[in-house]
Parts: C-alpha cells; sequence; structure tokens
C-alpha cells in the first residue's frame, strides 16, 4: 500500500483553493498550514475542517511551519518568496511543489537549480496548472504523433479583465503586491510554458514592446501589458501577449503552426468552452476547412476543482510521484526554461525592444 503523503500549505490564497481540492484525496494528509496574516490562517483551518481534516497545525512563521510532521510542502506565497522558501524548505527534508513563476531573477534560476541538485532525494516540482487543461493535453499527444510536423510558430495570449473585483485581492491589503507592479510579460509561464511543453523545446532570445497607454489603475505603467517574440532552439519562433491594460475579459488563446499542421482554440469563446480546431494534411479538404475537436481546458477531468480540474490534477501528480519516486512532470528545468524568458522578455522592453539572449541555466 502507498504511503499517504503529509502535505504542509504556505500562502493561504490561493494554496487554500488548491489544498481543499485535495483535501479528501487518499493519497494525501493536509497536515499543516501556514500564512502570515493570522485571519487568512484562521479562515484556512475552518474551511478544512469544514472539509474533514483533522489535527491540522497552523503555523504564522515559516521556520517554524517547516519544522512540522509533514513529508511535502506546497508554497502559494507572493512569487518573492517561491525561492528562499523552496531552498528552506529542502533543506529541512521536505519535497517541494512551487506555484509559478518558479524564479523571479537569473539568481533565483541559478539559487533554485543549485538548490534542487543538492538534494537528489526529494522531488521538486514547479506547480503550472496549465499543463493539465485537457486540450493541452490533446495537443501534446498529437505533436508526438507528428500531426504538425515541424513547428514553425506559436503563439499564446493571456488577456486579464481590470475589473477591481478581479484586483482587489491583489491590491489589498497594501499596494505592494507582486502583482501589482511586476511587469505583465515576467507573468509568462501560463502560455509560454505549455507551449514549450508541447513542442519539447526552449526559448534562446527574444524581443519585446510594452505599449505606453495606461489602462489599469491596479497596475503601473511599465507592468501592464507586454508583447515578446521568442526564437526557440529548434528554430521556431513562439509570439506570447501578456494583456493586463486594454478592455478585455479573462481569456488565454492558443495556436500552434508546423509543417504538416496547424491547431488553435476557438477566439470566439472562453477557455472553458472553447472547441479546438486544426488542418492536418493527412485529413482530405482540412486545408480549406476547419477540423472540429472537441476538447476543452477542463476534458479529461471532472471539472470539479480549480482551472476546470486542472488544480487536482496538478497535485496529484506532485503526490504520485513522491509515492513512487519518478522524475517530478514539470521539473526544475522546465520550471526555469518557462520563466526566465518572461524576466528577460522585460529586460529587452526596458531596454526598448533590443533583442537578447536568454541564458540557459
Amino acid at each position: 500500500m502507498k504511503k499517504t503523503v503529509r502535505l504542509g500549505v504556505v500562502g493561504l490564497g490561493r494554496g487554500l483553493y488548491v489544498a481543499s481540492d485535495v483535501a479528501k484525496e487518499s493519497s494525501v494528509t493536509i497536515a499543516a498550514v501556514c500564512d502570515r496574516d493570522p485571519k487568512k490562517l484562521e479562515n484556512a483551518v475552518n474551511r478544512l475542517t469544514e472539509l474533514g481534516v483533522t489535527q491540522l497545525q497552523a503555523f504564522e512563521n515559516f521556520d517554524e511551519f517547516i519544522k512540522a510532521d509533514i513529508d511535502a510542502i506546497y508554497i502559494a506565497t507572493d512569487a518573492i518568496f517561491h525561492v528562499p522558501f523552496v531552498i528552506k524548505a529542502m533543506e529541512a527534508g521536505k519535497h517541494v511543489i512551487s506555484e509559478i513563476p518558479a524564479v523571479s531573477s537569473i539568481e533565483d534560476a541559478k539559487n533554485l537549480k543549485a538548490a534542487v541538485q543538492a538534494h537528489p532525494e526529494l522531488k521538486y516540482m514547479t506547480g503550472e496548472n496549465c499543463f493539465y487543461w485537457g486540450f493541452i493535453e490533446a495537443w501534446k499527444k498529437m505533436y508526438d504523433d507528428g500531426k504538425f510536423g515541424t513547428t514553425v510558430y506559436a503563439e499564446a495570449e493571456y488577456l486579464h479583465s481590470n475589473d477591481p473585483q478581479e484586483w482587489d485581492h491583489v491590491s489589498m491589503p497594501s499596494k505592494g503586491h507582486w502583482r501589482t507592479f511586476n511587469p505583465a510579460i515576467k507573468y509568462i509561464t501560463h502560455d509560454l510554458g505549455p507551449l514549450l511543453h508541447i513542442m519539447d523545446d526552449r526559448c534562446v532570445s527574444v524581443s519585446c514592446m510594452v505599449p505606453d497607454v495606461s489602462y489599469n489603475p491596479h497596475k503601473t505603467l511599465e507592468a501592464q501589458n507586454g508583447i515578446a517574440i521568442f526564437k526557440t532552439a529548434k528554430g521556431a519562433v513562439i509570439r506570447i501577449l501578456i494583456c493586463f491594460g486594454a478592455y478585455v475579459g479573462c481569456d488565454h488563446n492558443f495556436r500552434i503552426m508546423g509543417t504538416k499542421g496547424t491547431i488553435q482554440t476557438d477566439t470566439n469563446k472562453p477557455l472553458s468552452e472553447a472547441y479546438s480546431y486544426a488542418r492536418f494534411d493527412d485529413i482530405p479538404g482540412s486545408i480549406d476547412t476547419l477540423v472540429q475537436i472537441p476538447i476543452t481546458a477542463s476534458s479529461f477531468s471532472d471539472g470539479t476543482s480549480g482551472h476546470g480540474g486542472a488544480d487536482r490534477k496538478m497535485m496529484l501528480d506532485f503526490i504520485k510521484c513522491i509515492q513512487e519516486d519518478t522524475k517530478p512532470p514539470i521539473d526544475v528545468d522546465m520550471g526555469i526554461a518557462m520563466a526566465l524568458p518572461g524576466i528577460i522578455a522585460a529586460e529587452s522592453a526596458s531596454q526598448g525592444g533590443v533583442l537578447l539572449e536568454i541564458p540557459e541555466i
């Protein structure tokens, strides 16, 4: 019988939502929670108790939290704490899944890689839930089966509303929250990550521009939008738009173009309802009439957990790699490979769009 993994959760905004998704799973026990905000901590204890969690330990101090009787830690704090907390957790002998972005600087990337390499007995996974959307899983299978041939071009867009209800939780209790001042293009992994995963590729250079338009009152001018063009190691080009500063709803759009086929999400519907549409050289007539592929973000899941079921699938994959002693499905190299391009893109934008190389850490 597989050992039940005792999980600790730090950062009880996002962290509580995800913990709630797996609270009743037999493979995991939520054993401890941590947050510096006493109100969030109390709310988390009450919510998890309602879900049947017992003997739950609660901490306001992270250094005390990592001494608790837990096997693994889910880090869902502000981005600037991700790497320091990963290092402390692994030094304390804990497996770690860390929210995105995995790193916030080149130095972060080097420190994270070193920490993971120093503890081969432990599992580190980057918590990029978008890998677990149903259509992304389907596109990956098609790519691996050769349906697209050689990738020529890919693109993705993250459109985020400036509706105050969407932003109150990140601008309070202070205006110093990382999402209010971090350049939009640095919040890139939800869109670049799935493309790199599907294409089995990495970015080697980037040029990025930002519009001189101020629209979102919750973000600083330079942080609101970013349009980046990347060259990959395999010779493809990727365009990424991260938009927090235009009159848009909240959505993601994806497209891949290859020598044997192309595929895209339906931009006329929200991602939760959007089918994929494709052209394949082995399907006669599809060059003129797109083939509908009725797979959405929540396909291949029960859809009851966050982000179309992706949050639960992500966490159970992490638990499984601990129980079976297998390689984490989103390892440290992928975590860095999908975050570092956004960091270098922001630097390119600050220099007027100059082409910059992306180091391989």
